[in-house]
């Protein structure tokens, strides 16, 4: 029998479960617990048990290593939610890389806040793993808070499953995200920057993105069937995501657009309409050369021979020709240059918000905040040429 329920009391009742032969010692062992209550308590409280033992649940936490705990998380919650396999990747990578080495010893009922302050500073210091030849070997703030938000979601789980008494990572602040300046391009920046790309593979991501304000994923994502012409319309329906494997082929990931607001329509300018028909008629003829050699996806962006565009890539790609046209920017900054652009043109920044698919203006607002001083003094300029007094 699994469990078993005597009575121990008045209103106590003794439950007894069994947890199998431990492979480390080769012996038999069982879990006890006090329920005070009714025998309906108890016998609640024993199918409770049962059921979280049947997912591969400790019920007994007090022997449970944190590293334990994790791997069970992994298993259990985060590879079985139906989570974009980037997101399963991303949590991976952090508990392995990072928070085991560190924390995997500690007993999760002893898990303490000094455990992870002291684990944080320490990634502050000498945190990264990777090979980059640096002598900085601190971890960004930003990354380090974005581990701060894995454990904090994994320790609530431990609380929900009752093999903590409560969320250790609720009582340490984290470091805060790093503060970067939007850096606030000119008509002439961009047509710099889009004369040093015209002859690579990344022109058209480029355009895209500066005449519309897509971002990365939504730019190689797009394909043929998402831009209508006729009403000179960009529809963003699927974001595309391809990862490299260490060891393995690539993974091609394409999912839904980051928010359902995300999904809007973005009109075209007459100058990405006509670009976008001359890269059609180019790609066609590099199908009809290729034959069955090309890759038809269906997407905008890509290879000569129709195979996707690696994200990382691009990026790498995107800030290694920048750099060399004299710009030290990412790609996600020809998003903010598009709508910076916009707003000092004298866009209404509720036309601006709407173009770039934020959830609400304040979004925008508060993120191009630093042109709103330049569009002040040109509001003060133009409310006081309506004032004044003609003679």
């Amino acid at each position: 029998m699994r469990g078993s329920i005597r009575k121990q009391g008045k209103d106590s009742w003794r439950i007894t479960v069994s947890l199998g032969k431990n492979p480390k010692t080769n012996r038999y062992e069982k879990y006890q617990e006090t329920v005070r209550g009714k025998k309906a308590d108890a016998e609640r409280r024993l199918a409770e048990l049962i059921t979280q033992l049947e997912k591969g649940v400790n019920i007994n936490p007090g022997k449970m290593t944190f590293g334990e705990f994790l791997d069970k998380w992994l298993d259990n919650y985060v590879r079985t939610k139906n989570l974009a396999p980037s997101t399963v990747y991303g949590y991976e990578n952090i508990i392995q890389l990072h928070v085991k080495p560190e924390l995997c010893h500690v007993p999760l009922n002893k898990l303490h806040p000094a455990h992870l302050r002291d684990f944080y500073a320490k990634l502050l210091r000498e945190g990264r793993k990777d090979n980059k030849k640096s002598k900085e070997r601190s971890l960004c703030p930003t990354y380090v808070l974005q581990m701060h938000r894995v454990i904090s979601e994994a320790l609530s789980h431990a609380v929900k499953w009752e093999l903590a008494h409560r969320n250790v990572a609720d009582a340490v602040d984290p470091p805060k995200k790093a503060a970067r300046s939007i850096p606030v391009l000119s008509v002439e920046d961009v047509w710099k920057l889009l004369d040093a790309f015209r002859d690579d593979y990344l022109y058209m991501p480029v355009l895209i993105a500066i005449t519309t304000g897509l971002r990365l994923g939504e730019a190689l994502g797009l394909r043929w069937q998402d831009v209508d012409f006729k009403r000179k319309v960009i529809r963003v329906s699927q974001v595309q995501k391809l990862r490299k494997v260490k060891g393995g082929p690539n993974v091609l990931e394409t999912g839904p657009p980051k928010t359902a607001k995300s999904t809007g329509p973005v009109d075209m300018p007459d100058l990405l309409v006509e670009e976008l028909k001359r890269h059609r008629l180019r790609q066609k003829k590099d199908r009809l050369a290729l034959g069955e050699l090309y890759q038809d996806m269906g997407l905008v962006c890509c290879h000569a021979n129709g195979e996707p565009i690696n994200n990382a890539t691009a990026e790498s790609r995107f800030r290694k020709v920048a750099r060399r046209a004299g710009y030290a920017i990412s790609f996600h900054d020809l998003r903010h240059a598009h709508a910076t652009l916009l707003l000092q043109a004298g866009v209404h920044p509720k036309v601006v918000s709407e173009r770039l698919r934020h959830g609400q203006i304040f979004i925008t607002m508060d993120t191009y905040s630093h042109v709103m001083p330049s569009l002040q003094q040109e509001a003060a300029r133009k409310i006081d040429v309506l004032l004044t007094r003609r003679t």
